[in-house]
C-alpha cells in the first residue's frame, strides 16, 4: 500500500512541475506573440464560439486555454516562435516545430454584455464581468489629478475614451450601478463586487461608496464587494466601509520604492499624505476588516523585482494581501514607448510573491478580491497548493451567494 502512495505522489508532483511549466509558456506567450492565420482561426472561433477575436494596431489579439487549462494569450506577430495551426478543425500551438497541444477557445461574449439598461446605456460600460464570477464597476471616467498635472504616470483613465467612451455620464449614478449589479445577479454573475475609479475629494469618495452599497443591499442584502479607495486622511472614515456592507477595502499604493512612488504618482503622494501615510492606513484598515480583507496593487515592472517582492513580504507580515498587475505602456501616457520586462521578470515576480502568499496563510479568496479583475498569477498559486484535477488546472470561481 506505501508503495502505491509513493507512486501517486510522485505522479502528483510530476504533474505539478508540467503545470508550472505551462503557467510559464503563457508568460512567454504574452511576451513574443502568436504567429497564425486571422481568416482560419477567425473562421474556426465562429464556428466553434460565435466570436470573432478582436482586431487592434497589432494585428490581432485574443486569449485561449492551454492544453492543460492555464490561461495563455498572444498578439499576432510574426516574428515569434510560436504558431496556432488548425488541423483537424482544432487549433493547436506550436513552438516552432514542436506540437505543444489542442488549446481551448474562449466561449461566446456573454450576452449580457450587450443588455441595455433603463437609461439607454450597455451594461459593458456599466460593469465588466470576471472570470471568477465577480463584477466590477470603475465609476468615473477620469480622475481629477487631471487639472492638477499630477496623473501617476502610468495611468491612462485620462487619455482619450477608453472602455468607457460610450457611457453617457462622467460619473455612474448608484441607481444605475444597483440596476447593472441586478442584471448580473438574475444572470448568474456578481458573487463579488469590486468599485473603483478615479481620484475624487475623500467626503465625495465616501458618500458616493455608500450610496452605491445601500442602493445594492435594497434587493441583495448578500452583497460581498471591495471598495478601493485612496488612503484617507483622517482613518476614522475607514470603519464606515465596513458599516455599510463592504467587506473588503484596498488602497492601491501602485509602487513600494518611496522615491519612485513620489515620482510616479505624484498625486497619490501629495494629496494622500504620502508614501507612509498610505502604509500606515493600510495597517489600521487591518484592524478594523481583518486580516486578508485588506489589499493594496504593486504595478510589476516599474521598479526592481527585489523593491516589489520587499512590499509584499512586508505587507503580508501585517495581514495585507498586495496583489500585483503588469505593468503595459499606454499610448499618451508619460511612459509610452517604454518597455514592460521580459516574461522572465514577470515570472520570478509570481513565482516568488505567491510563495509569500502560500506562507502567510492567504488562499484564492483574499488573493481575487482585491484589485484588478483577476489575479495573473492565481494558477500559479492554485497549483503550487495542489489545487488541481488530474492532469489539468480548471477555473476557480467565488463562493455562491444565497
Amino acid at each position: 500500500m506505501s508503495e502505491v502512495k509513493e507512486i501517486a505522489k510522485q505522479d502528483k508532483a510530476t504533474i505539478k512541475e508540467i503545470l508550472l511549466k505551462e503557467a510559464r509558456l503563457g508568460f512567454d506567450l504574452t511576451e513574443k506573440g502568436i504567429n497564425f492565420n486571422a481568416e482560419e482561426i477567425n473562421a474556426l472561433r465562429f464556428e466553434q464560439t460565435g466570436e470573432i477575436p478582436k482586431k487592434n494596431g497589432r494585428g490581432g489579439f485574443f486569449s485561449f486555454k492551454l492544453p492543460h487549462g492555464n490561461d495563455g494569450s498572444g498578439h499576432f506577430t510574426r516574428w515569434t516562435p510560436y504558431s496556432i495551426v488548425v488541423e483537424g478543425n482544432e487549433p493547436v500551438l506550436y513552438d516552432d516545430t514542436t506540437r505543444i497541444g489542442v488549446i481551448t477557445l474562449p466561449d461566446a461574449t456573454n450576452p449580457l454584455l450587450n443588455t441595455t439598461l433603463s437609461t439607454g446605456e450597455i451594461f459593458r460600460n456599466i460593469m465588466s464581468l470576471t472570470q471568477h464570477g465577480g463584477v466590477s464597476v470603475g465609476y468615473s471616467k477620469e480622475c481629477a489629478l487631471k487639472d492638477l498635472g499630477e496623473d501617476c504616470l502610468f495611468c491612462k483613465i485620462n487619455i482619450g475614451e477608453g472602455k468607457y467612451g460610450e457611457r453617457l455620464n462622467p460619473i455612474l449614478t448608484p441607481k444605475i450601478v444597483a440596476e447593472a449589479y441586478d442584471l448580473a445577479r438574475k444572470a448568474g454573475h456578481g458573487n463579488h463586487f469590486r468599485i473603483s475609479g478615479g481620484f475624487v475629494p475623500e467626503r465625495r469618495e465616501l458618500e458616493y461608496y455608500i450610496d452605491v452599497v445601500e442602493e445594492i443591499r435594497k434587493t441583495y442584502p448578500d452583497f460581498f464587494g471591495t471598495a478601493i479607495i485612496g488612503a484617507p486622511n483622517d482613518f476614522s472614515v475607514l470603519p464606515k466601509y465596513k458599516e455599510a456592507g463592504y467587506s473588503h477595502v484596498s488602497h492601491n499604493i501602485e509602487v513600494w520604492d518611496k522615491n519612485l512612488f513620489a515620482h510616479i504618482c505624484p498625486g497619490k503622494d501629495k494629496r494622500n499624505g504620502g508614501w507612509q501615510h498610505w502604509i500606515d492606513s493600510l495597517e489600521a484598515a487591518v484592524d478594523i476588516f481583518g486580516k486578508g480583507h485588506v489589499h493594496a496593487n504593486i504595478v510589476g515592472g516599474l521598479e526592481p523585482k527585489s523593491s516589489t517582492l520587499e512590499g509584499v513580504e512586508y505587507l503580508a507580515s501585517k495581514g495585507i494581501v498586495a496583489k500585483f498587475s503588469r505593468f503595459h505602456p499606454e499610448a499618451g501616457t508619460p511612459l509610452e514607448g517604454y518597455r514592460s520586462p521580459e516574461a522572465a521578470f514577470h515570472w520570478e515576480l509570481v513565482d516568488k510573491a505567491t510563495d509569500i502568499y502560500l506562507r502567510y496563510g492567504f488562499g484564492m479568496l483574499e488573493l481575487t478580491t482585491g484589485p484588478g479583475s483577476s489575479f495573473y498569477g492565481s494558477n500559479v498559486f492554485r497549483i503550487k497548493s495542489g489545487d488541481f484535477v488530474g492532469d489539468k488546472i480548471t477555473l476557480w470561481k467565488y463562493p455562491v451567494l444565497k
